[in-house]
């Protein structure tokens, strides 16, 4: 076992990415999970496709998130650009990853999820959404309020 990847055991923190523009909605997003993952966990903000693409090329296996979180409706348009590198980025393609949007388009939920969004949800986000997409995509166990963390 590699002893730099200091997530292993089951009682680790998550470690979530979130791309947020919006200072308001980052905020609601930070405190609903920290109370779904734990208040100590570690949540990284970014507030453009710009920092999410530049921040996401640097994640490696050993330090990429456990959740990503991408605003689909950033101001440079360019939220599904952020999805996609993701899903392309071979430390975070597995990582489950969440597009939160205030979109009512078919087309960007379809396209979202055509890209490798894991799940949609409205903005602002709510405790109960949040959770309920957790449990369905496997990520949190129905009795808990950890994050599932694998050896990916």
């Amino acid at each position: 076992m590699d002893s730099s990847d200091n997530r292993t055991s089951p009682e680790s923190l998550a470690r979530v990415f979130l791309v947020e523009d919006n200072p308001e909605h980052s905020f609601i997003a930070v405190r609903v999970l920290r109370q779904l993952l734990g208040e100590e966990s570690e949540i990284i903000v970014v507030e453009s496709a710009d920092e999410a693409l530049h921040l996401l090329h640097q994640f490696t296996e050993h330090d990429r998130p456990d959740l990503i979180l991408i605003d689909l409706r950033l101001p440079d348009s360019r939220g599904l650009e952020a999805l996609s590198a993701a899903r392309a980025h071979e430390a975070c393609a597995q990582v489950p990853t969440l597009v939160i949007t205030s979109s009512l388009y078919d087309q960007d939920v379809a396209q979202s999820y055509q890209l490798g969004a894991s799940a949609v949800l409205n903005k602002p986000l709510s405790r109960a959404s949040l959770r309920d997409e957790l449990i369905r995509i496997g990520t949190l166990a129905p009795n808990s309020s950890r994050l599932r963390t694998t050896s990916h």
